[in-house]
C-alpha cells in the first residue's frame, strides 16, 4: 500500500529510541491459534493464552525453552472446555494474561458473534469483562463462568471491555510501584479508538473487587503527575487513534527504562467490508475506495513512554506488517541485554492466507 493511504500517526517521534532492526524473519511454530498473551511465572515457565486453538474456544498452554519454537515446545495445560458459548449473544474470549505473586490472572470477555456469512467482520465487540485467577498454573480458575449471558463481570457492558496487563519481568518483579496496571480499548478486538487504564493496589488485586480499582483521568504534559478516579465512567484515554486502536498490553523494558506499547490495526480489508453495528465511529478509510479492499493489510506501530500511561512517542511504524497479523507483545524472559534485543510474539492470517494462524515470533533490536 502506498504511503499516502496510511493514517497519520497521532504522536511525535521518539528521541529515546530511534527505531528497530529486524534480526530474523517471522518464525512459525505450527501450533494453531491466536491472541498469545504470554507471562513469565514464578516456576520459570512461560504460560500463554490461546484463543481458537486446536478445537478450544480459549485455552492455557505452557511454552518450553527459548525461541525459535516449533509445536513440540508448546503443551496444553487446560483446554478451558467450560468456557465455550457465553449465552445467546457471544462467546468467551481471553485478553491479557499475567503472573503476579505466584498467581496467574486472565482477562476474559464475551465477544459478539458475527452474522451468518460475516466472518470478515473486523470489529467484534467485547462485553462483560472480568479477571479470573489460577493458583495452580492454569489447571483451575476462579470465579467460574455461569450459564447466563454475563460473567460475574467486574466491568458490565463495555465499561472496560478488553483487559490487558502492563507487564514487567518474572512474576511481576521489577514493577515501578505497588500497583497492578491494566489497559483496555473502548470496544473490542481491533480498529477501535482509544486505550483506557485502570490500577489497583498490588496487595488487594487478588480480591478481584472493583471497589479497590481506580481509573486514569489525565496527566500533566510530561506524564509525571496523573489524576485518578474510582469511577470508570470518568476515565480518560491514555492513547487515542480513532479507528486504528487494537486491544493490546504494555511491556516495561529495562534497557531503555521505557514502557513499550505495541499497537496494530487493519489499514485495508479484502473484499467484503463488515463493520460491526456497535462501533461508534465510521470506517477509518473511504469504504467505496477500491484501493482499501484489494487485499488484507495490518499496520504495526511501536511507542515508548517513561510512564505506563504516556505520553507516548512513536519509534517504529510499519504499514506492511503482514496480510493480517495482530496482537503484538514482548516477553521479558527472552530479553537480551535487558531488552535491547527482544522477541515480538504475534498472531495472524486468520482470514485464510497461508501460515500465520499460529504462535509466531520474530526477533528485533532497538536502535538507540
Amino acid at each position: 500500500m502506498s504511503s499516502e493511504l496510511l493514517p497519520p500517526i497521532p504522536y511525535a517521534k521518539s528521541e529515546a529510541i530511534q527505531g528497530i532492526r529486524w534480526l530474523t524473519d517471522k518464525i512459525y511454530s505450527g501450533y494453531s491459534g491466536d491472541t498469545w498473551s504470554c507471562t513469565w511465572a514464578n516456576d520459570d515457565n512461560i504460560y500463554t493464552l490461546a484463543d481458537d486453538s486446536n478445537g478450544s474456544n480459549l485455552a492455557i498452554d505452557v511454552i518450553a525453552g527459548n525461541p525459535p519454537f516449533d509445536h513440540k515446545k508448546i503443551e496444553r495445560v487446560n483446554p478451558m472446555s467450560e468456557w465455550g458459548p457465553a449465552g445467546a449473544n457471544g462467546w468467551w474470549k481471553g485478553s491479557g494474561l499475567a503472573s503476579i505473586d505466584g498467581v496467574l490472572y486472565l482477562g476474559i470477555y464475551s465477544q459478539s458473534r458475527p452474522r451468518p456469512g460475516g466472518a470478515t467482520k473486523i470489529s467484534y465487540c467485547a462485553f462483560n469483562s472480568a479477571i479470573m485467577k489460577s493458583e495452580d498454573y492454569g489447571l483451575s480458575w476462579t470465579p467460574r463462568p455461569n450459564d447466563g449471558p454475563a460473567l460475574f463481570p467486574l466491568f458490565p457492558g463495555r465499561e472496560f471491555p478488553t483487559p490487558y496487563f502492563v507487564q514487567y519481568s518474572q512474576d511481576y518483579t521489577g514493577a515501578i510501584d505497588d500497583y497492578v496496571y491494566l489497559v483496555s480499548n473502548d470496544g473490542g478486538w481491533n480498529n477501535w479508538n482509544c486505550l483506557k487504564m485502570a490500577r489497583v493496589p498490588r496487595e488487594r488485586f487478588s480480591r478481584l473487587d472493583v471497589a479497590h480499582w481506580e481509573f486514569f483521568v489525565r496527566a500533566d504534559e510530561n506524564g509525571g503527575h496523573a489524576l485518578w478516579t474510582p469511577c470508570v465512567g470518568e476515565a480518560g484515554a491514555i492513547y487515542t487513534h480513532k479507528g486504528y486502536t487494537g486491544m493490546t498490553g504494555i511491556q516495561y523494558v529495562p534497557a531503555v527504562k521505557r514502557f513499550i506499547l505495541g499497537q496494530w490495526s487493519f489499514i485495508a480489508v479484502k473484499d467484503q467490508f463488515d463493520r460491526t453495528e456497535l462501533c461508534p465511529e465510521a470506517w477509518p478509510w473511504p469504504i467505496d475506495d477500491p484501493r482499501y479492499h484489494t487485499h488484507d493489510e495490518t499496520m504495526l506501530c511501536l511507542y515508548e513512554s517513561e510512564h505506563p500511561w504516556g505520553p507516548w512517542r512513536a519509534f517504529h511504524v510499519q504499514p506492511d506488517w503482514g496480510p493480517s497479523f495482530y496482537s503484538p507483545s514482548f516477553q521479558a524472559k527472552w530479553f537480551e541485554a535487558d531488552g535491547k534485543r527482544l522477541w515480538i510474539v504475534e498472531a495472524g492470517n486468520y482470514r485464510g492466507e497461508p501460515r500465520g494462524y499460529e504462535f509466531v515470533v520474530q526477533q528485533l533490536e532497538l536502535i538507540l
